[in-house]
């Protein structure tokens, strides 16, 4: 019966992958927006291309498979 539940979760988690890489990413480019709305106060990326390049892909990145390993940790998947 737990097995059947845990295959049950992996199932719904696989039908819906993408669903909730895109919602995770999306949260990291809410970040960004945060942060840039915020740069007056805070770091601003723009001198640099490395650090322009890391606010712009590398946090919604982060963001995205953090968000997805968390998830399936409480899933227990």
């Amino acid at each position: 019966m737990a097995g059947e539940k845990a295959k049950e979760r992996l199932e719904r988690w696989e039908r819906h992958r993408r669903r909730w890489y895109l919602l995770y990413f999306y949260v990291g480019v809410g970040i960004n927006l945060l942060l840039y709305f915020t740069k007056p106060y805070g770091f601003d990326p723009s001198g640099s291309l490395f650090w322009g390049s890391f606010y712009g892909i590398g946090i919604p990145l982060c963001t995205m498979f953090l968000g997805v390993s968390i998830h399936r940790k409480i899933l227990g998947i």
